[in-house]
């Protein structure tokens, strides 16, 4: 064997299992194009794109993406078919779809995951409807229901083919993950207690709200196609918000500490003690190894950890203990038993999981709605509509309705991308190679061929190709659109004569579609990770205005959780796009602390304990929290900067009760 074939036959074995997967999608996308001609469908290349578009790397992805597109696709082709049987005015026509995208887009973009995707069909769909009636009117309700049953055939032979090739979502190693990120946060109290707030405890931090952002966006495609894993994902985002609190619990304990240090030695002993109570736990959290996929209960204990691990430290041990430092030191007595009530809530949440209940528990977990970005979303999409619309319209131009498909596509399904303008480009490029190949297909191979097996012979090694570069990691994204773009113009298994000067206008009008909507992410309405990041920032810092000056508790709760859904969103969208995302990081974790010294101001104003030079500081603070937008500054600055006025805060409105210990004060 020479030296060269080792590598070259590495290489061939690790593209294997991806070329299998291509002929098994190439097989779903002909079969099913054979069953729709077979069955005498209008447009039956719908169901070979259908069986494309839906294959997905998990099983569950498969059957619930398969589900939203058809519910996206039954709602839009019933609408488009309504729209064509109240008018054919093309202005009217144009008028209306306007709203209706602009509706779709609008709500889809305040909804998360497949939810999201069927609102964008919708709106899609509708215009795909709307134009392919308007051009072929005495077969508009063959168009309207050949439409939903070729995806439904699309559905179908995609699952046939694929499905048990197609493995099931790696749950347990995400809930590997939660669990190492529950003993990690353990860990990094204990190390706080131990040495304060330094530079391995704050990187601790960092990595612990990264990991817990991460692990909360994939939950929603872990979980899909299983109803026991959702009921089960409610219980996990407790969890994450269980370890949010503690985070900001910690940040505030940390503060508090550095601040004392010195003035008493008993500090550093009931900071050890916990200490060591926390490293004991935090191993016994590692040597978790949950699987509730099959949990084995011969080898647990009650309290849902192996019985061969030491002894946990009773929550009982670890809350006397903090009520025994708060009744001769009150400021670290109220530290420790916050970290203590936050731990004991991480530790019911953990166990919850291990119960794996029936019924779940109630979800505090309110997610991020960003109204303002939907309602630029949707007036994107509307203007996008109107100008195309209007100007077909107007010049009455003849593969006007294909320039329209193909950008109602691009403004809607893609407007929920975090740059989508940067997305665009790449598709542009896979339809303008899926294009020159279609029009090359069907002017020269496929001039004349009317019979269905030499079509399928002819087109088949073009959707190999392509759906063997779809499984290639580089080369997916602009693959997936000249894979669909090939078939959309080539339009096998319809048997029209098509001249090869109209064929090239029509592949010309759709690239001139895809055009047009980066042009409208990237001009008219622009969108990019940069302003979803400042709409983010004001939207947190909105909250902890809201937060300061809010009367009510119940609305606070609210306040708080969405706002820790925010920080959240906040810190994946700025690690995939900010490479200072470290700053942002911090900022998120200083906008918990806030939130978190926000409640402890007012419960402190609220039982009237403090002295009035203590009220009278809180307030103030209170009145500068609530003007955080009107100082300069990058957001996550103004974040940090607030936040350690508020630690001054803290340090000096809480400390009422140290005056009257017989300790002395703090």
């Amino acid at each position: 064997m020479t030296p060269a074939s080792s590598p070259l036959r590495r290489a061939c074995s690790r593209q294997l299992p991806r070329l299998a997967a291509a002929v098994r999608g190439t097989a779903a996308a002909l079969t099913a194009l054979a069953a729709a001609e077979f069955l005498g469908l209008a447009c039956p290349y719908w169901a070979a794109m259908t069986a494309l578009i839906v294959i997905q790397p998990t099983r569950g992805l498969l059957l619930e993406k398969s589900f939203y597109r058809l519910l996206g696709t039954a709602v839009g082709s019933a609408a488009g078919l309504l729209l064509l049987l109240g008018t054919r005015s093309p202005l009217v026509l144009t008028l209306a779809l306007c709203l209706w995208v602009a509706a779709c887009v609008g709500v889809g973009n305040l909804m998360y995951g497949l939810r999201s995707y069927a609102s964008m069909m919708a709106g899609c769909t509708c215009v795909v409807i709307a134009m392919s009636g308007y051009q072929n009117l005495p077969h508009l309700y063959d168009i309207a229901f050949g439409r939903v049953a070729c995806i439904i055939v699309g559905i179908i032979f995609a699952t046939l083919v694929t499905a048990l090739f197609t493995p099931r979502q790696p749950r347990a190693e995400l809930l590997g993950r939660l669990d190492r990120v529950a003993a990690q946060s353990v860990s990094w109290l204990a190390l706080l207690l131990h040495q304060g707030r330094g530079k391995e405890p704050a990187r601790m931090e960092q990595q612990i709200l990264i990991e817990l952002a991460l692990i909360e966006g994939q939950l929603d495609a872990v979980g899909a196609g299983s109803l026991r894993f959702k009921k089960q994902a409610r219980r996990i985002r407790g969890l994450i918000i269980s370890l949010l609190s503690l985070l900001a619990v910690g940040r505030l304990a940390g503060e508090q500490l550095a601040r004392h240090d010195g003035l008493d030695h008993r500090h550093g002993m009931w900071r050890d003690q916990l200490a060591g109570h926390l490293e004991l736990l935090a191993g016994n959290l590692e040597a978790v190894d949950r699987n509730l996929e099959d949990l084995d209960d011969n080898l647990k204990v009650p309290g849902g950890y192996p019985a061969t691990q030491k002894p946990v430290p009773p929550a009982s041990a670890l809350t006397a203990l903090a009520a025994e430092a708060r009744a001769h030191l009150p400021l670290l007595g109220e530290t420790l038993t916050e970290i203590v009530a936050s731990l004991g809530r991480v530790l019911t949440e953990c166990d919850s999981l291990n119960d794996a209940p029936k019924e779940p528990t109630p979800g505090r977990f309110l997610r991020h709605r960003d109204w303002r970005e939907a309602c630029r979303a949707a007036l994107r999409a509307a203007l996008a509509i109107a100008c195309i619309g209007v100007t077909w319209s107007l010049t009455g131009w003849v593969q006007g309705p294909l320039m329209l498909m193909a950008m109602s596509i691009m403004i809607s399904i893609f407007s929920t991308k975090e740059h989508p303008a940067a997305f665009i480009g790449n598709v542009f490029i896979g339809a303008a190679i899926g294009s020159v190949a279609a029009v090359f297909c069907r002017a020269v191979l496929l001039q004349g061929v009317t019979g269905p097996l030499l079509t399928g012979a002819i087109v088949a090694p073009f959707l190999l190709l392509g759906v063997f570069a779809m499984t290639q990691p580089r080369t997916a994204s602009a693959a997936t659109d000249a894979t669909l773009f090939f078939i959309f113009t080539t339009q096998p298994g319809m048997p029209v004569a098509v001249v090869p000067y109209d064929l090239a206008l029509g592949a010309i009008a759709m690239m001139m579609g895809v055009g047009s909507a980066w042009i409208s992410y990237r001009y008219l309405i622009p969108v990019n990770p940069a302003r979803r990041l400042r709409s983010l920032l004001v939207a947190i810092m909105g909250d902890l205005q809201l937060l300061a000056s809010q009367q009510f508790p119940q609305p606070s709760e609210k306040l708080q959780a969405r706002l820790q859904h925010r920080v959240i969103r906040l810190v994946v969208l700025a690690k995939g796009h900010d490479c200072d995302y470290l700053e942002l990081v911090e900022g998120g974790i200083a906008a918990l602390a806030l939130a978190r010294g926000i409640r402890l101001l007012k419960e402190a104003l609220d039982i009237g304990q403090p002295s009035c030079d203590s009220c009278g500081i809180m307030r103030e603070a209170l009145l500068s929290l609530s003007a955080l937008n009107q100082r300069p500054g990058s957001a996550a600055q103004v974040l940090e900067s607030a936040a350690h006025t508020l630690y001054e805060v803290l340090g000096k409105g809480l400390a009422w009760g140290a005056s009257e210990s017989p300790e002395g004060s703090l």
